[in-house]
């Protein structure tokens, strides 16, 4: 059965108050999680890998965005 509503898109909320440490550790935690999917690519990389790509892009995004937390003095509003 095909489906028929798309899943809704990705978002990323990093909630005030994480602190600096939480951050860099979550970072590292996404980074480690995008590097490992992205090395499981086989090279040139099949249709059926896009997940994997996908994911590992996801992490990325993630890794930055706790990043700039982890950077910026304040955790109000964090462009991703």
């Amino acid at each position: 059965m095909k489906k028929l509503v798309p899943d809704p898109p990705l978002s990323l909320c990093i909630n005030p108050g994480l602190t600096h440490d939480e951050a860099v550790a979550k970072a590292i935690e996404h980074l480690k999680k995008a590097i490992e999917s992205a090395a499981d690519v086989p090279e040139p990389p099949e249709e059926r890998h896009r997940t994997m790509l996908t994911n590992a892009r996801l992490d990325m995004r993630i890794a930055k965005a706790l990043l700039v937390v982890a950077v910026s003095r304040s955790t109000v509003s964090v462009p991703v």
